[in-house]
């Protein structure tokens, strides 16, 4: 008789004193089947942490009382919850408050208003680095009684997992940095601003068929022989679940024109219309 497996859910506290706020986030990440739990204030949070096993914190960093700062610091005191990651909610003006985040031991933050892709994929990245750390140390545990020879290498290959995750986080800070700097420049139409902003652009571009997706690459054209540079660069793009307009906007083409070559890579692929593309690019084991 086969036990059926069950994927865990994993369970995140959202921490903001505006009630539209965590709505906002809780209906995105509920969407993408993550238990939610939500507190409005510092106070609150603390005695959530109490009684509950949390797999990652949103924090926002301004709220009346204890701000977001003091919490994360109480927080990173506590042995019962130091290994929480904490993913910092913050304003745009509020963007000098980030290094102290990070000094504190925040993990990421993410820009008020958030869109939808970029808080799943910071929050998927944390709690896939979280995942691997414990997975990490509870296989080390069970092979404590194995020879030396072996755990080093059960060891390398785990860290070479985690380091692989830790490029995804970094491509994907870049990116949404890149971005802001994109928004400021588009309200400004002198010469100037429209060299850097193609400056950007071919920044993005290369960000994303650079060395860390070699083997990605390679792994995809071994795979599928007909798939073309601009197809790999593309699954690269998929692979980071941007949207088509955003595509669209690295490629200096319509988000009509990118769903047509969505189109065409889906069968290069061998995909079934219930498959979706950004999911088979983002767990393509290579």
């Amino acid at each position: 008789m086969q036990t059926e497996k069950f994927e865990k859910r994993y369970t995140i506290l959202i921490v903001d004193d505006i009630p539209k706020n965590i709505e906002l986030a809780a209906n995105i990440l509920q969407a993408k089947n993550y238990n939610i739990t939500f507190a409005t204030s510092g106070e609150a949070a603390l005695e959530k942490v109490k009684s509950i096993d949390f797999d990652l914190i949103l924090l926002d960093v301004m709220m009346p009382g204890m701000d977001g700062f003091e919490v994360c610091r109480l927080l990173k005191e506590n042995s019962n919850t130091k290994d929480i990651p904490i993913i910092f909610l913050t304003a745009k003006s509020e963007t000098e408050n980030i290094v102290k985040g990070f000094e504190l031991g925040a993990v990421d933050y993410v820009t008020k208003p958030f869109s939808t892709e970029e808080l799943l994929a910071r929050v998927k990245t944390h709690i896939d680095i979280r995942r691997k750390y414990e997975e990490k140390t509870r296989l080390e545990q069970q092979l404590s009684k194995q020879t030396e020879s072996e755990q080093s290498a059960f060891r390398s290959a785990i860290e070479q997992e985690l380091e692989q995750k830790k490029k995804e986080l970094g491509s994907i800070t870049l990116f949404y940095d890149l971005r802001s700097q994109l928004d400021k420049l588009i309200q400004d139409k002198s010469p100037v601003a429209r060299m850097e902003i193609r400056h950007i652009k071919e920044m993005i571009s290369n960000l994303f068929i650079d060395k860390s997706n070699q083997d990605f690459h390679k792994a995809l054209k071994k795979e599928f022989p007909k798939l073309t540079f601009d197809d790999l660069r593309l699954c690269s793009y998929l692979k980071q679940r941007f949207l088509n307009v955003e595509i669209a906007e690295f490629l200096e083409t319509s988000p009509e024109a990118v769903y047509t070559r969505k189109s065409r890579l889906r069968q290069k692929l061998n995909l079934g219309q219930d498959t979706d593309i950004n999911e088979f690019l983002s767990n393509y084991k290579y």
